[in-house]
C-alpha cells in the first residue's frame, strides 16, 4: 500500500470550491483597496532575517522560518508584510509621499496550530506611508466598514486605543522606560490570563507588585473621559486622548462612529506602534474574535535607515475573515466556468475550439472537455462539477452553427447561435 503524505503541519491544501471562496475575497478586497486609491505592492516571500527581527526584536526569531542560504545568509519566510513595506518605504525616496499602498499575500510563522491559526496564512494589509495625520487612520477605517458592509456583515466593532495613552499610564505608575515593553506584553494577556495572571507576569518581569497596582489602577477606566482624567498630568496622554477626540468625532460626521469603541485594554502586542492602534471584532460565540487590525507606527521607516515620517496601515486576518464569513453564511458570490463544452466525437472537436474561442472573446467562461465521452458520461460530469450549462457540438452543430444550449438544472434546451449564447449567459 502506498503512503499518502499529508500538508505540513499548519498548513492546508484549498480545493477548487475553497478557491472560488478565497479568489472572490481576495478579489473583493483588492477591488476596495483600488477603489480608495491604492496602489498594489509586492515584496519577497523571505528577507534577510535582520530586516524581520529589526521590527519584531529578538525575540520573533522563535516564529520564524529562518535558515541560512548556501551563500552563509541568514534568511526568513516573512512573518508579516509591514516589514518588508518599511524596508521598500526607505530604500525607495523617489517614491511620492505619501505612499498608498496595499498587499494581499501569504505569511509564515512558527506557531502552536489550532483553530483558526496556521503557520501559513494570508495577510491583506493596506498602509499610507508619509503622513502624521489623522486623517489617514480615518481612511482607513472608514475603507475597513465599507468592505464588511460589501460583504453583508454587520456584527462587529473597530477597538480602539493610543499607545500614547499606554505609555503616559506606564509612567505614571512610575515603570522605568526599559519596562515599558514587558508591562504591554503583561496588558496584553489580561483578556487570556486575567488580572492575577497579569499581575504574575509583572512579577515575573522584575516589576514590583506597587508598580502593578498603580499600573492597574490607572489603565481601568470606562470611557475616553475617565482615561483623559487619568492622564492629564502627561503631556504625551493628554495628546493621546486628543488624538482618539479627533477620531471618533470625525467618524461621527462621516456615519460610522457606531462602529468604533474606546477599548483601554487594547495593546495591538507589537512594540512599534506609536500612535492610534485598532482591531476589528467579530461578534462570535462565547463573545468578539479578532480578525483584523493595525495602527501607526511613524519610528518604523527611519528604522531601516529611511527619513522618519508618518505611517499608519491596517491589515486583515484573511484566514480568519474568511472563516468568519463562512460562519455567518455571509454573501460571498462565487464564480466557476459558465458553460462546459463537449464534443463527443473527434471529427468535431475543432468546431468545440472554434465555438469556445468565440465565446471566451464574447467574455464567457467555456470549460472545454477533450473528446471520448459520451453523452451520459459528459452530463454526469456536469453535475458533479456543478456546470450545469452544457453545449454538446455534434456533426448537425458545426454544419449549422446553431447550438443546443442545456440547462441541467432545468432539464431545458434553446437552439442558439453563438451571439445569443454570449447574451444569454453574460445576462
Amino acid at each position: 500500500m502506498s503512503k499518502k503524505f499529508e500538508p505540513p503541519k499548519g498548513t492546508r491544501d484549498f480545493l477548487p470550491e475553497d478557491m472560488r471562496v478565497r479568489r472572490m475575497v481576495f478579489d473583493r478586497l483588492r477591488h476596495h483597496f483600488r477603489l480608495h486609491g491604492f496602489d498594489e505592492l509586492d515584496t519577497p516571500a523571505f528577507e534577510y532575517l535582520e530586516v524581520l527581527t529589526l521590527k519584531a526584536g529578538a525575540q520573533a526569531e522563535n516564529e520564524i522560518y529562518s535558515f541560512t542560504d548556501k551563500g552563509d545568509r541568514k534568511l526568513g519566510l516573512r512573518f508579516d508584510l509591514t516589514s518588508s513595506t518599511g524596508r521598500v518605504a526607505a530604500s525607495h525616496a523617489e517614491l511620492p509621499r505619501p505612499i498608498y499602498r496595499f498587499q494581499i499575500d501569504k505569511v509564515w510563522r512558527y506557531d502552536r496550530p489550532q483553530a483558526g491559526r496556521y503557520r501559513e496564512f494570508y495577510q491583506a494589509d493596506t498602509d499610507i506611508i508619509g503622513s502624521y495625520s489623522i486623517e489617514c487612520e480615518v481612511e482607513l477605517l472608514q475603507m475597513a466598514t465599507e468592505i464588511l458592509r460589501s460583504f453583508d456583515l454587520h456584527e462587529y466593532k473597530l477597538v480602539v486605543n493610543n499607545r500614547k495613552i499606554l505609555e503616559a499610564q506606564i509612567r505614571i505608575a512610575g515603570i522605568p522606560p526599559e519596562k515599558k515593553p514587558d508591562a504591554l506584553r503583561a496588558l496584553d494577556k489580561l483578556l487570556k490570563v486575567g488580572k492575577d495572571g497579569m499581575k504574575a507576569e509583572f512579577l515575573q518581569y522584575g516589576l514590583s507588585e506597587k508598580q502593578f497596582d498603580d499600573f492597574y489602577k490607572t489603565i481601568v477606566v470606562d470611557t475616553l473621559d475617565d482615561a483623559e482624567t487619568r492622564v492629564s498630568s502627561d503631556e504625551g496622554g493628554r495628546a493621546g486622548v486628543a488624538e482618539l477626540r479627533e477620531l471618533f468625532s470625525r467618524a461621527e460626521r462621516l456615519g460610522f462612529a457606531q462602529h468604533l469603541q474606546f477599548d483601554w485594554s487594547l495593546v495591538r502586542g507589537l512594540d512599534y506602534y506609536t500612535g492610534p492602534i485598532f482591531e476589528a471584532h467579530a461578534k462570535v460565540e462565547g463573545g468578539f474574535g479578532s480578525f483584523g487590525g493595525g495602527g501607526r507606527y511613524d519610528d518604523l521607516v527611519a528604522l531601516y535607515g529611511g527619513q522618519p515620517q508618518g505611517a499608519v496601515g491596517f491589515s486583515f486576518g484573511v484566514e480568519r475573515l474568511i472563516g468568519l464569513l463562512l460562519q455567518r453564511e455571509a454573501k460571498i458570490p462565487t464564480s466557476r466556468p459558465a458553460l462546459l463544452v463537449a464534443a463527443p466525437e473527434q471529427a468535431q472537436f475543432d468546431a468545440a475550439v472554434n465555438l469556445s474561442t468565440k465565446l471566451r472573446e464574447g467574455g464567457v467562461a467555456v470549460r472545454l472537455l477533450p473528446t471520448g465521452w459520451n453523452r451520459g458520461q459528459i452530463f454526469k460530469y456536469s453535475t458533479a462539477t456543478g456546470m450545469h450549462k452544457v453545449i454538446l457540438v455534434g456533426a448537425e452543430e458545426a454544419a449549422s452553427g446553431i447550438y443546443g444550449l442545456r440547462d441541467g438544472e432545468t432539464r431545458t434546451e434553446e437552439k442558439l447561435a453563438p451571439p445569443e449564447i454570449i447574451a444569454r449567459l453574460r445576462s
